[in-house]
């Protein structure tokens, strides 16, 4: 895709885990061939960015090479999903989650009429653990629930429990059934929509009753996870090629030799006995950039209007204790489309303030420059801490 810092290409590593020997080919390309930027998506996803055209182009054959995606473009989107990112180092993550995963990987990639799903309709396997069970959101999620067996939740509804071989079936025969009835609204976007699709799918369900986990709650593990592994966070999503051929260094020569990627940000290393120290990226759980969010703003969005990354990263020390805050170069607030206790919008005239809400919410307050930014912060700091929505 062309962005306004130039192409950017994405990375989809097979169930989010990268082997080290692939991490130094990306940061050597990412360096070489682009900007020396590499966002991490919350869909466990690399994007690499700042590409020429004919490079861009290039790119696709030297992933595949590397075992990191198919040919096949159609079969390369439809294995696209989240899966736990500690499956089969975590004891306490459900012992099938990567064979579940990989069923269903199996079967949406031999589903072509499933081609016909939007881009953005996705799925996961939730097997929990030290990231609890929930906090992986998706069209469709295949969740465990004990004793091996396997519920699928789509929108606000669920299934039975039932092997995870008949799990699989049944996701694949929901998004069957999406595509048929032509729906135009994603599960994921209104719950509602789950629950007609079991039954047009006649397959038993219950309605789900817990709101959903706050998108943020993962993103807080941050260091000693436990069974060897540690997790350091990238700050605000975006980090250098230099960054991750570091993280490669240390899972290379201290590690097993596998970088999982998280939807939320961070790489976790394993086989490791004590935390890893990786310049630039975070690993105390109590910093305050692990509350904030912001897209990569005007240097490389035409829709931004306003610079948000640097914005952000100097308002970290102004945030108020627990709370959360989404700087966002436009109304879409492709960043975090969910609420925060504070979101900045860029717009012509400044930066707009929504408070307790998302970066399409109500503006209260326009800031016509970064300075009145900064002095409204410090007086929300003097204020105190608040109940943070997130």
């Amino acid at each position: 895709m062309e962005a306004a810092d130039g192409w950017l290409v994405r990375v989809r590593p097979l169930l989010g885990r990268l082997e080290a020997a692939q991490a130094f080919l990306l940061a050597d390309v990412a360096q070489e061939q682009g900007n020396g930027r590499i966002g991490l998506t919350n869909r466990a996803s690399l994007q690499l960015r700042g590409f020429g055209a004919d490079n861009a182009r290039r790119f696709p054959d030297i992933a595949v090479a590397a075992g990191l995606g198919l040919r096949d473009a159609g079969m390369e989107r439809r294995q696209a999903m989240l899966v736990s990112p500690l499956a089969g180092d975590d004891p306490t993550c459900a012992a099938d989650t990567r064979a579940c995963a990989e069923s269903l990987r199996h079967a949406l990639v031999g589903a072509e009429d499933l081609a016909a799903l939007p881009g953005k309709f996705g799925f996961a396997v939730d097997g929990g653990g030290l990231y609890a069970s929930g906090l992986l959101q998706a069209d469709i999620v295949l969740r465990a629930v004990g004793n091996g067996l396997w519920s699928v939740v789509c929108g606000g509804a669920y299934g039975m429990p039932v092997t995870h071989k008949l799990a699989v079936e049944q996701a694949v025969r929901l998004a069957r059934i999406y595509v048929a009835s032509h729906q135009n609204i994603r599960p994921q976007r209104d719950p509602a929509v789950g629950a007609r699709l079991f039954q047009l799918a006649e397959i038993p369900c219950q309605l789900e009753t817990n709101a959903p986990m706050p998108v943020c709650a993962g993103g807080r593990q941050i260091g000693a996870l436990g069974y060897g592994l540690f997790a350091l966070s990238i700050p605000l999503g975006s980090m250098t090629a230099t960054m991750l051929r570091d993280c490669a260094t240390v899972a290379a020569t201290q590690g097993d030799g596998v970088l999982r990627l998280t939807p939320w940000r961070s790489i976790v290393l394993g086989g490791l006995v004590q935390i890893p120290v990786v310049a630039g990226m975070v690993s105390d759980p109590t910093s305050p950039l692990l509350r904030i969010w912001a897209c990569s703003g005007i240097q490389a969005c035409a829709q931004a209007a306003g610079e948000t990354e640097a914005l952000a990263r100097n308002l970290a020390p102004l945030l108020p204790d627990g709370a959360s805050l989404h700087v966002s170069g436009c109304r879409k607030g492709c960043a975090h489309p969910a609420s925060a206790d504070y979101t900045l919008v860029a717009g012509t005239q400044g930066y707009g303030l929504v408070r307790n809400g998302s970066a399409s919410g109500h503006v209260e307050s326009l800031f016509d420059n970064e300075q009145a930014v900064y002095t409204a912060f410090q007086t929300f700091r003097q204020e105190g801490a608040v109940d943070a929505s997130l």
